[in-house]
């Protein structure tokens, strides 16, 4: 998944680069989600919503994401973790039922659905005291368990309030505003939520990652 694909490249660039240039750090990942892969069902999404229809552009997203699916499935030697199988199996759930039925409303829900379950999962992490973010950025930050708790819940209301604006682009506005916030309106948002999680938790970087930017 894209967002997915966004903290892992947020998690490389800080070990690689030096963090105390932000622009330059924002323009690397720009420059490298380009060529990432999880973006491809969407450029598919968007080309074919513009010339063939939204049903057409369900295709195109199911069928493009089976097919970088299945080349991460040989790039990680024959498995998936979780967020990737709910990813891949909504988006066959869900374009597929918009095929089937010829009904676009199936995939409206694709985007709310998938995450609000990124939401409460990553809530339900910091409850019982199992903050995934940690697992995510733990190589980047240096926190407490507290502060992984605060940092998960932080990604959780992220999610959820992405939730709301993909719902109410998917189910209030234009076919127009609903395929172009799918495609690339959310990535600012996103932006500016890490650039903005950053600056605050610049003074909690990893030791490890310091003395490596630094070298």
């Amino acid at each position: 998944m894209a967002y997915r694909t966004i903290i892992v490249l947020i998690t490389f660039f800080c070990g690689s680069r030096r963090v105390n240039y932000p622009i330059r750090f924002l323009l690397d990942i720009i420059f490298a989600m380009k060529a990432l892969l999880d973006f491809i069902p969407l450029i598919a999404f968007f080309i074919a919503a513009r010339y063939s229809g939204i049903l057409a552009a369900a295709g195109a997203l199911l069928v493009a994401t089976i097919i970088i699916y299945a080349i991460h499935f040989v790039r990680q030697k024959g498995k998936f973790d979780k967020q990737q199988w709910v990813v891949l199996l909504l988006t066959i759930v869900f374009c597929g039922g918009t095929l089937l039925l010829r009904d676009d409303i199936y995939l409206r829900w694709k985007s709310p659905i998938i995450n609000g379950i990124f939401a409460v999962t990553l809530l339900v992490s910091a409850v019982i005291n199992k903050p995934l973010m940690q697992l995510a950025m733990k190589e980047v930050f240096s926190l407490t368990l507290s502060g992984w708790k605060k940092l998960t819940v932080a990604w959780a209301l992220f999610f959820a309030f992405m939730g709301v604006l993909h719902y109410i682009t998917a189910f209030t506005m234009s076919d127009e505003a609903w395929i172009n916030f799918k495609t690339y309106g959310w990535i600012p948002i996103m932006l500016v939520f890490v650039v903005a999680q950053f600056a605050l938790l610049k003074n909690y970087l990893n030791p490890a990652l310091t003395d490596k930017t630094t070298k």
